[in-house]
């Protein structure tokens, strides 16, 4: 068997990209005004490492692996944190199919269920549910797996994949 990875980057969404510009233009006013008033140069300080923090410390990836009958979803925060979001063991899965195949349309409206949305938030991405039986009930992902990965899936277990 081999290990087959997938990493999708998570879309910044417009209030974090027009926060991004209001931090930086803010800063960069505050420290300018600082050298006439030196009082400003610790709320300068302050907004210079919001902005650090928010622009360049808050990109997240989503790691999908699968390997020998495991799939093992992580999150990598700024592509050095990462943090393991869950493992699907594939015996206990119902179905990898579309998201809005008919197969998975009575899970979609499920209140009950536990969801986790796993995918980049691109509106051209081809996003997946995995339906899978877990200790507390059932549970949906959205994750985005490519071809090489479902082929890989497909091997072991055909039936549990709608393509």
């Amino acid at each position: 068997m081999r290990e087959v990875l997938v990493i999708v980057a998570k879309k910044k969404t417009l209030i974090r990209k027009v926060m991004n510009i209001v931090l930086f233009v803010l800063a960069c006013l505050l420290f300018v005004l600082a050298m006439g008033a030196p009082i400003l140069t610790i709320p300068a300080i302050v907004t210079a490492v919001l902005w650090y923090f928010q622009g360049f410390q808050a990109d997240f990836e989503f790691e999908y692996t699968y390997y020998d009958g495991e799939l093992r979803f992580a999150r990598i925060r700024s592509k050095s944190r990462r943090k393991s979001l869950g493992i699907v063991q594939m015996d206990d899965v119902i179905t990898i199919a579309p998201k809005g195949d008919r197969s998975v349309y009575k899970y979609e409206n499920d209140s009950t269920m536990t969801y986790k949305n796993l995918s980049s938030g691109e509106q051209e991405a081809r996003v997946y549910e995995l339906i899978f039986k877990g200790e507390k009930g059932l549970i949906r992902y959205e994750f985005e797996p490519d071809d090489e990965m479902l082929d890989a899936i497909m091997v072991k277990y055909p039936r549990s994949v709608v393509r």
